[in-house]
């Protein structure tokens, strides 16, 4: 399952977000995506909807880098 995570600073690297979400699980594919005007990331996790969906929920809310991080599961599968 793919759960992306927004509202990045612009300082954000692949390696920082994934020790920062190491608390929660061990990311074990993570894509830093610059395409906007603000980083995303996007992890892929061997995982159902329904732990991922729990997952972005324990994400939502958390600070990183004094930003207060969200994280959602994507509709569709890309």
């Amino acid at each position: 399952m793919r759960i992306v995570i927004g509202n990045l600073p612009d300082t954000v690297t692949e390696e920082g977000i994934r020790e920062a979400l190491s608390e929660f699980a061990p990311a074990e594919k993570v894509k830093l995506l610059k395409e906007s005007d603000t980083p995303s990331v996007v992890i892929d996790m061997e995982m159902t909807r329904a732990g991922a969906e729990a997952l972005a929920k324990r994400i939502q809310g958390k600070r990183y880098e004094g930003k207060e991080l969200r994280a959602w599961v994507p509709t569709m599968d890309w």
